[in-house]
């Protein structure tokens, strides 16, 4: 794997030398070297414990596979090498299935065009010709979404108590995503201290690539991290719908999530050509200030048929699939759109199979199947296609997606799809899979947890992965999976984010909240030059602009928690750790509203 700010010498990552690519490294104030190797290492913060997780994997494979007889034939029949061979034949069998698949797409896209020009003939009607890559995908029918989850009624409970907000951190969390937006803002941008930027960002060909989420606290537009954060936040909204319609936010998410979901179309300029990512993230992480000056060379990096990626496209047609079942009631032709990109994506990413080059930053592992699986089990709720559902079942079983993986996140949405795929289908298997990831979270199991009872998945982010497990065990419970123990460990996670311990760790909410994160744009001001900008980063003082909404990295394993700008460990905040938080919060206002309902009015 080639590390950041290093060239790839295999030929599959795209130079930064090329093109209009950046050539030199700015220089002069206002630089950061400093920034370079911190941010850098928080792009690699999930290698080490992903590493792990896939190890964990294999661990499970050792235990769950029946190794056979042993015999003395040779060194080909040790454990290690049956397991081997084992692979070798998925791999095998997954490519022929692959291979006959794209046949039989090809023989109906014919077959189809065919059907239409006859119908013409007959009817004298005028029929587009589709060019070859203009062709709507074919074997699946875009329908009215008839798949509903899996139901499983409870009761729910009537002793829990709510002390926050939930509505004033609902709205704030959206507010965070708009303070990420990149490109022409709207009229009703709410982000005062926030102007237009970037708008100059193109693909290789000029392709127009302006739009989307700034990722974190830098000005890199990662394609892997934004679309799982638009799934997250797109699931907590199809979840959770009557709960921003009840607190007056359902106009403002459906915008929220359509501002990325419209950079992804922008960057599937081709059915087989996708955009994962704008900006140099080894020149960008040097330099500190706001985006609306932003000086730097720009790059564009895509995946095509020659250099695939499955991975984060799969994610990114998983993502608008969910969109488009949020946007079907108020948009349907917005949401075939979304539909008619996903499941293009989808093809792509299901026949050109490989990890795109990510050179170090956000690098899926083990392996590309979670994110096929995920996108196919989102097309089947989108579409009612059986075809996907049979994808997903068959992903499920060649990449050994009942593995417990890692974490729930932008590097591995399996155990999201587990659960998808139990409330989908109602099978007991996926429910067992889900649960036995999940309950390694829960106190007394294999994590640690903190004094005052946060889980501690790692140093980097672990207030995200708290929150997107929250997510998680809420959803599970609203459909009777282990309610009670379910919503505890989630209410205690959130609580704690919140400022259970005596400090919040949401800017702009609760007592005592970050008021230095690690964020560029606002810790500086929209005119602010180099030399300027350095003085506010080294300033002890609070950024000028509340981050209203952002949840920082966290504190350490001991509770301990600096307000620090100049600590990208604790106080880095990111797209993908609001998502899961926002829609586990939402799923809390909603069980909140749900026991106001149930409590009998008292007549004195």
């Amino acid at each position: 794997m080639s590390q950041k700010g290093e060239e790839s010498t295999d030929g599959n990552v795209p130079s930064i030398q090329n093109g209009n690519h950046c050539e030199t490294e700015p220089d002069g104030d206002g630089d950061h070297p400093e920034l370079l190797e911190g941010e850098n290492e928080r792009s690699r913060r999930g290698q080490r414990e992903r590493q792990i997780a896939q190890q964990e994997e294999e661990e499970t494979d050792d235990e769950t596979e029946d190794s056979g007889p042993e015999n003395d034939t040779g060194p080909a029949e040790t454990a290690k090498d049956r397991q081997r061979q084992r692979r070798e034949e998925r791999q095998k069998a997954r490519k022929e299935r692959q291979r006959k698949r794209q046949e039989e797409r090809q023989n109906a896209r014919k077959e189809k065009k065919d059907r239409e020009m006859e119908k013409e003939k007959q009817q004298g009607e005028t029929i587009p010709d589709f060019g070859e890559e203009d062709m709507p995908i074919e074997g699946v029918e875009i329908q009215e979404f008839k798949i509903t989850p899996y139901v499983n009624d409870s009761n729910d409970r009537d002793d829990l108590t709510f002390p926050y907000d939930y509505k004033e951190v609902i709205h704030k969390s959206i507010m965070f995503y708009e303070a990420q937006r990149s490109g022409m803002l709207p009229s009703n941008n709410r982000i005062e201290w926030r102007g237009d930027s970037c708008l100059n960002d193109r693909g290789q060909n000029g392709e127009d690539l302006t739009g989307g989420w700034f990722d974190a606290g830098d000005h890199i537009k990662f394609g892997l991290p934004m679309a799982w954060s638009t799934t997250v936040l797109a699931w907590g909204l199809i979840q959770y719908k009557e709960v921003y319609s009840e607190i007056g936010e359902l106009e403002t998410m459906l915008d929220c999530i359509k501002w990325p979901a419209d950079y992804f179309i922008k960057c599937h300029t081709k059915e087989n050509e996708f955009y994962y990512q704008v900006g140099d993230p080894h020149t960008d992480h040097k330099r500190w200030g706001p985006p609306e000056t932003l000086d730097l060379p720009r790059p564009s990096f895509k995946v095509d048929e020659q250099t695939p990626g499955s991975d984060v496209v799969g994610e990114t047609a998983a993502a608008l699939a969910a969109c488009a079942i949020v946007f079907q009631e108020t948009d349907d032709s917005y949401s075939k759109e979304l539909l008619e990109h996903s499941m293009q994506l989808y093809e792509f990413a299901s026949t050109f199979v490989g990890k795109y080059p990510s050179a170090g930053y956000y690098d899926v592992q083990p392996s590309v199947g979670n994110k096929l699986a995920w996108a196919a089990a989102w097309l089947y709720y989108a579409t009612g296609s059986k075809a996907y559902l049979s994808d997903a079942e068959t992903y499920y079983v060649d990449y050994n997606l009942k593995a417990r993986g890692y974490c729930f996140g932008w590097d591995n949405s399996n155990p999201g799809m587990q659960l998808l795929m139990y409330l989908l289908t109602g099978e007991a298997k996926y429910k067992r899979d889900f649960t036995k990831y999940l309950d390694c979270w829960l106190p007394n199991n294999k994590l640690p947890y903190t004094p005052k009872g946060l889980v501690y998945r790692s140093e980097w982010g672990p207030l995200r992965y708290a929150a997107s497990n929250s997510f998680l065990a809420m959803l599970a419970a609203d459909y009777g999976i282990n309610r009670d123990k379910y919503i505890d460990f989630a209410m205690k996670q959130i609580h704690y984010i919140l400022g259970d311990t005596g400090r919040s760790f949401v800017c702009g909410f609760g007592v005592n909240p970050p008021q230095r994160p690690h964020h560029r744009a606002s810790s500086t001001y929209m005119w602010a030059d180099r030399e300027e900008s350095r003085k506010l980063f080294l300033s002890p003082d609070p950024n000028p602009h509340i981050l209203y909404g952002a949840v920082v990295g966290g504190p350490d394993i001991n509770d301990y928690y600096k307000d620090d700008r100049q600590n990208y460990v604790t106080n880095e905040v990111a797209c993908d750790y609001n998502a899961g938080f926002q829609s586990a919060v939402a799923a809390l206002k909603q069980l909140q509203m749900k026991q106001r309902k149930r409590r009998p009015c008292i007549i004195l």
